[in-house]
């Protein structure tokens, strides 16, 4: 059974253009996420200099306030881009992006809850950071690149 077709109302452009401003706020939100990962630890270090005794729990967790607060939007703002991404049927190479950056986000979380408890696992939320800003880092560009080459290809035509 076929999806039923798109209403020609303008959607699809308006969803793709939609799935384009996503992936530049989630690569905007996941650099804003890693300097708030730095301010935490060198906060941390700031105050542990400072106190002439060791710093408390409570002085460590509030440096990653931000960053603990930030994560879940991330994560949340990468299922806004799935959903996009299957609402808009803007073909199957975005869907899977969007769908493995998903799922990327999921264990970003899961590793972050848990390496508190496992320290060592720190080191695979540190690495699979890497991959979440690769990942959307190269997804942005291929949208932006796609619709600047669709719109220069269409000109082209018009003119032929």
């Amino acid at each position: 059974m076929n999806p039923p077709p798109l209403r020609t109302n303008g959607m699809l452009p308006r969803m793709r253009s939609a799935f384009r401003w996503l992936t530049s706020v989630l690569f905007v939100a996941i650099v804003v996420q890693v300097g708030f990962a730095g301010y935490g630890a060198f906060d941390v270090i700031h105050k542990a200099e400072q106190a002439s005794v060791s710093v408390p729990k409570k002085t460590i967790e509030d440096a990653f306030n931000a960053h603990s607060a930030l994560g879940p939007i991330i994560v949340l703002l990468m299922l806004v881009l799935l959903i996009v991404s299957l609402a808009g049927r803007l073909g199957e190479s975005h869907l899977k992006f969007s769908g493995g950056i998903f799922l990327l986000g999921i264990l970003q979380f899961v590793l972050g809850v848990a390496s508190t408890s496992v320290p060592w696992l720190g080191f695979l939320h540190a690495v699979n950071a890497l991959a979440i800003y690769a990942a959307v880092a190269l997804l942005a560009h291929r949208v932006w690149t796609e619709d600047r080459t669709s719109t220069a290809t269409a000109a082209t035509s018009a003119s032929a």
